[in-house]
C-alpha cells in the first residue's frame, strides 16, 4: 500500500519516559489501523454514482471584485448559477439560470430557463422577478436595465427600468432593440398594424428620435452600430412583396440625417442580386463612418437533381464542391456604399470572390481559393491583391502564399498585411509597397521545426498588435516577442526557452481578441499601456503572470496543477481562477490582491472525497530511435502495491498534457472512453506520447506504444503484463488496429472510427468535400507522398493488409453518418477478420457521426467498451451481446 501520510507526533516530555516497546508497537499499529480504516471507509465508485458529478465554470467578477459568479452544471440538466462574496461570507444560488451580469458591485441580473429575469440587490438580498423576458442588456452608466419582454396578444414590450426604484419607461408594440454601451443609446423598432417605425433613444436624457417609418409591411433588421456609436445602419426588407428589393439605411445620429441606398436607383446595381447580411457578407459601418459594407446574393435556382453529374479532372474543384459554389455565383459578394456621394461599388466578384478588409477599411485584400487548384493539399496557395476601395485600383502584393488562414492577416490600423512565409514573419507596407522580414535576425524558429507532419509547420501565432500599428506580437515555441513593424527593434518579453516554459497571451477584452474579417481575421488590438495577462505552461506546471512595459513580467501563480478560467478585476488587483488535478476536483480560488493569500471560494464535487480515487504520474521513456518521450499513468482507485491490476492503454498522438486534468466520471462519453470510469473499476490507464517518422506512421506507433508499455510495466510491479488492453478513436483507432497487427502484447483492443485501409481512404471524399489526398500526403496520416509515389508505404501502413497477423480480440465501432472517416473502413477490417476467423465484434451506430452525440448511444458505447475489457482483462462474465 501507499503510505497514508499520517505522522505520529509525541510531545517532548513523553520522550523522556521509559515506555515499553510493546506499547509503542501497539500505538503505531493502532495509528496504522485507523489510517487504513479511514481509507477503507471511502466508497467504491459505481455508474449509479456518476449522476452526482458536475462541471464548474467561472463566469464573471464584479467591478471591484467583491462578488464572483460561477455555474455548476450536471449532465441531467440540473444546473445552478451561483453568486458568492469574495470574502466567502454570502452566497446566492439560482437553479436553472444563466446569462448572469453584474452592475458595479451592487446588483446582479440573470435569466432563468423559463424566460424569467431575476434582479438581485446584493447588499439587501432583495430579489425581483420579471416574467416572459426575451433578452436584456445593462446600462451600467445609468444603472438601468433594458428589457424586451412578451406582452398581451403575442406582442412585445420594451422596459427601461431604473435599478433600486419603481421607475421605468414602457414602450409597446416593439419588434426588437439594439443597445450601444459607448453612447448609452438604443435603437428599437415598433410595429402597429402594417406601420413600422425605427427610432433611437438616448438613455441619458430619454430623448427619442424617429429614424424612419413606413406604412407598408416592412421589417427593419440587422441593425449595426458604428464602432464609436455615432451612426447606425440597417436593412429595410419588404414583407408582403416578394419582388421588391431590400434597401440599406444609414443614419447619422448627431445630424439626424438618414440616407437610403435604393438598388433601383443605382445604374450599375446587378439586376439578379439581392442585398443581404450574413456571417461572411455582413452589414457594417466603416470606423470613420464614410462607407457602408453589405452583402449581395444572386437569386439561387434550385439544382436539377435528375441532371447527369459531370466529373472532370480538369475542374478546379471536384464535383461536390464545384456545384456548391457554381462558378462562385452561389457565394455571397460584398459591396461598398458611400452615403455622402450615394456611390456604390462591388468589392468581390467571381474572379476574386474572397476578401479581408484592411484595418482602416479603405482597402480590401482579395483572393481566389481556386488560384492554384487542382492541387493535393487541403488549402491551396493564394495570390493576394490589394484593392483601393475609393479608386478601384488593384495590384498583386503576395504571390503563392499559403492559403492557411493563420498565415495571413491585416493590422488593426490598416497600415500592414502581416504574413508568415519561409519560416519568418513579414509585413507588407500598404503605403510604400515594401515587404519587410521582421524575424530573420532573431535566431529562433517561429514555427515548429520539430514537427512530425509532412507539411510545412504552422506558425506558433500572432496574437495581436499594439495600437497605432507600430508593434506586433508573435510567438516562438516558448516565448512572446514584440516586433517593431518598421523592423527597427525586437524584444523577447518572456524567458521561457531557458526552462522550457511556454508563455501565451490571454485576451481579456473584445478589443484584444481576433475579430472576424469577412473571409479572414483582424488581429486583436492591445493598448500601449495595457497590462497583459499571460498563461504559462510546462510539462508539470501551469500558471499565470502579468506583463507591462513598466514592471516587466510579474508572476502570479505557478503550480503542479491544471489552472484555467483566470478572470481579472476591472478596478482592483483581485483575480479568480480554477485549479484541479486528477485527484482534486476543480475548485474556484480568489486572491484579493497581489500580496494576499489565495482562498478557496468553491470546491466542486465535494462527494469526490468520499470515494476511492486514483492518482496520476508522469512517465518518461525512450523509443528505439533514442527519442525521449512522456506518458501519463493513472493509478487505480484504492491502489494497493501488492495487488496485480489490469491496464488499458489509450493512444492518440501526444497526450501527456492530460497529467493534471480532472476527469469527471460519466457514461455519456462521445467516444465511449473515460479514464475515471476505468480507474474506479480497478484499472491502470496509460496515455503514452507518440513520435512519428514520415512515411512510417504505423511502425512509429508500434515502436512508441510498445516501448512505453514495456517501460511502465517494468517500473510499476502492480501492473499485470498478461492483462493489458489497447484502445483509441479516429487516428487513435487507426493506431490501435495497426498495433494489434504487429504485436500480441495486448489481450484485448477497442478501435473507434478507425482508418484501416490507406488506399481506399486516400481515394475518398470527406465531409469537407475535398479529396483526402491532403490528409495522407501532408497531414495527420503522415505518408508524405502520393499513393503512386509510395504505393508500398500505403500498403505497409494499412492495418487491413496485415489482418492475418491479428490475434487480439477486437471491438470496433463507427457512426453510420460519419463523413470524416467512412464507416466502410471499419466494415472492411471486420470483413477481413471475419474471413480469417479472428475475433471481432463491430458496433455500427445509426444516425451518428465521427463521435456519438446521442446520450443514449454514448451510454451504450461506454458500457460496451467497459464490458469488453472487463471480460478479457478481468475475467468477468461474458455479456450476451458478444
Amino acid at each position: 500500500m501507499r503510505p497514508n501520510n499520517i505522522k505520529y507526533n509525541r510531545k517532548t516530555d513523553t520522550l523522556r519516559k521509559r515506555v515499553p516497546v510493546f506499547y509503542i508497537v501497539l500505538i503505531v499499529l493502532l495509528i496504522s489501523f485507523f489510517g487504513f480504516a479511514q481509507n477503507n471507509n471511502k466508497k467504491q465508485l459505481t455508474a449509479v454514482d456518476y449522476q452526482l458529478w458536475s462541471y464548474l465554470k467561472a463566469e464573471k467578477l464584479s467591478e471591484e471584485a467583491k462578488w464572483v459568479s460561477f455555474s455548476v452544471s450536471y449532465e441531467n440538466g440540473s444546473d445552478t448559477l451561483f453568486v458568492k462574496n469574495t470574502k466567502a461570507t454570502r452566497t446566492f444560488s439560482f437553479p436553472g439560470a444563466g446569462k448572469g451580469e453584474f452592475i458595479g458591485d451592487n446588483w446582479f441580473c440573470m435569466m432563468s430557463s423559463k424566460q424569467e429575469l431575476k434582479i438581485v440587490n446584493l447588499h439587501t438580498s432583495k430579489q425581483e422577478t420579471l416574467q416572459e423576458v426575451i433578452k436584456y442588456d445593462l446600462s451600467t452608466e445609468a444603472h438601468e436595465i433594458i428589457i424586451l419582454k412578451k406582452s398581451d396578444a403575442g406582442k412585445k414590450q420594451l422596459l427601461i427600468k431604473v435599478l433600486g426604484t419603481d421607475k421605468s419607461i414602457i414602450l409597446s408594440d416593439i419588434g426588437n432593440y439594439w443597445y450601444n454601451q459607448k453612447t448609452s443609446a438604443i435603437v428599437y423598432t415598433t410595429m402597429s398594424g402594417n406601420a413600422t417605425t425605427i427610432a433611437i433613444m438616448n438613455l441619458r436624457d430619454k430623448t427619442t428620435s424617429v429614424i424612419a417609418s413606413c406604412i407598408n409591411a416592412v421589417e427593419y433588421s440587422d441593425i449595426v452600430w458604428q464602432e464609436n456609436g455615432n451612426s447606425i445602419a440597417f436593412l429595410e426588407q419588404p414583407l408582403d412583396n416578394k419582388t421588391a428589393r431590400t434597401y440599406v439605411g444609414y443614419y447619422k445620429i448627431s445630424e439626424h440625417e438618414l440616407s437610403i441606398f435604393n438598388p433601383a436607383l443605382q445604374e450599375d446595381f446587378p439586376i439578379n442580386m439581392q442585398i443581404i447580411s450574413s456571417s461572411f457578407a455582413n452589414l457594417q459601418i466603416a470606423k470613420d463612418g464614410q462607407r457602408i459594407f453589405f452583402g449581395l446574393q444572386k437569386t439561387i435556382i434550385p439544382p436539377d437533381i435528375t441532371q447527369v453529374q459531370i466529373w472532370s479532372t480538369a475542374d478546379k474543384f471536384i464535383y461536390p464542391s464545384k456545384v456548391q459554389i457554381d462558378g462562385w455565383d452561389k457565394i455571397a459578394k460584398v459591396a461598398v456604399w458611400w452615403p455622402r456621394q450615394n456611390r456604390f461599388s462591388c468589392i468581390t466578384n467571381n474572379e476574386l470572390p474572397h476578401l479581408m478588409l484592411s484595418g482602416d477599411q479603405k482597402q480590401a485584400l482579395l483572393y481566389n481559393p481556386q488560384q492554384y487548384e487542382p492541387q493535393a493539399n487541403y488549402d491551396g496557395n493564394l495570390d493576394f491583391y490589394i484593392s483601393e476601395l475609393e479608386t478601384g485600383n488593384r495590384k498583386l502584393v503576395l504571390q503563392n502564399q499559403s492559403g492557411n488562414s493563420q498565415w495571413t492577416s491585416v493590422s488593426p490600423g490598416g497600415k500592414y498585411v502581416v504574413y508568415f512565409k519561409s519560416n519568418h514573419w513579414w509585413v507588407y507596407d500598404i503605403l510604400t509597397g515594401l515587404n519587410r522580414n521582421l524575424t530573420k535576425e532573431l535566431g529562433v524558429f517561429f514555427s515548429d521545426n520539430e514537427s512530425d507532419c509532412p507539411e510545412e509547420a504552422n506558425p506558433f501565432g500572432n496574437p495581436g498588435w499594439m495600437e497605432g500599428d507600430k508593434t506586433l506580437f508573435v510567438y516562438d515555441k516558448y516565448d512572446i516577442w514584440s516586433l517593431a513593424s518598421d523592423g527597427s527593434t525586437s524584444l523577447r518579453l518572456t524567458r521561457g526557452r531557458e526552462n522550457k516554459n511556454t508563455f501565451r497571451i490571454v485576451s481579456q477584452s473584445k478589443e484584444g481578441s481576433d475579430k472576424m474579417n469577412y473571409d479572414g481575421t483582424c488581429k486583436g488590438l492591445i493598448g500601449s499601456n495595457d497590462r497583459l495577462l499571460i498563461k504559462t505552461e510546462a510539462l508539470e506546471h501551469t500558471g499565470y503572470c502579468f506583463w507591462d512595459k513598466e514592471n516587466g513580467l510579474q508572476p502570479l501563480l505557478d503550480k503542479k496543477m491544471h489552472t484555467s478560467q483566470f478572470i481579472t478585476s476591472a478596478k482592483s488587483e483581485a483575480y479568480v481562477y480554477v485549479e484541479e488535478n486528477f485527484n482534486l476536483p476543480p475548485r474556484l480560488l480568489v486572491k484579493e490582491s497581489l500580496t494576499s493569500k489565495e482562498k478557496v471560494l468553491f470546491q466542486s464535487n465535494p462527494q469526490h472525497f468520499k470515494y476511492n480515487w486514483g492518482s496520476s504520474k508522469l512517465i518518461t521513456y525512450t523509443n528505439s530511435n533514442g527519442t525521449v518521450l512522456n506518458g501519463v499513468l493513472f493509478y487505480p482507485a484504492n491502489y494497493h502495491a501488492t495487488t496485480k491490476y489490469p491496464m488499458v492503454v489509450h493512444v492518440y498522438e501526444k497526450q501527456s498534457k492530460e497529467l493534471y486534468n480532472y476527469v469527471t466520471p460519466s457514461q455519456r462519453n462521445p467516444t465511449g472512453f473515460n479514464i475515471a470510469n476505468f480507474t474506479s473499476k480497478g484499472y491502470f490507464v496509460f496515455l503514452p506520447d507518440i513520435a512519428y517518422e514520415i512515411g512510417n506512421p504505423g511502425s512509429s506507433a508500434v515502436d512508441c506504444v510498445v516501448s512505453a508499455t514495456r517501460k511502465v510495466i517494468a517500473s510499476e510491479s502492480s501492473i499485470d503484463s498478461t492483462r493489458v488492453g489497447l484502445t483509441g478513436h479516429s487516428y487513435g483507432g487507426y493506431e490501435t488496429d495497426y498495433i494489434i497487427t504487429q504485436t500480441n502484447m495486448f489481450k484485448a483492443a477497442v478501435a473507434g472510427a478507425a482508418i484501416t485501409d490507406y488506399v481506399s481512404g486516400y481515394l475518398y471524399i470527406s465531409d469537407m468535400q475535398k479529396p483526402n489526398f491532403w490528409h495522407y500526403e501532408f497531414g495527420q496520416l503522415r505518408i508524405g507522398k502520393s499513393l503512386y509515389e509510395n504505393y508500398a508505404g500505403y500498403l505497409h501502413n494499412s492495418p487491413i493488409y496485415h489482418a492475418d497477423k491479428v490475434s487480439t480480440p477486437l471491438l470496433s465501432w463507427a457512426g453510420e453518418q460519419d463523413y470524416h472517416v467512412h464507416y466502410y473502413q471499419s466494415i472492411e477490417f471486420y470483413l477481413a477478420l471475419r474471413r480469417l476467423g479472428k475475433t471481432n465484434t463491430m458496433l455500427l451506430y445509426p444516425g451518428e457521426g465521427h463521435v456519438l452525440s446521442d446520450p443514449i448511444q454514448q451510454q451504450h458505447l461506454t458500457q460496451r467498451i467497459e464490458q469488453w475489457f472487463d471480460y478479457y482483462l478481468k475475467g468477468e462474465k461474458k455479456p450476451q451481446w458478444f
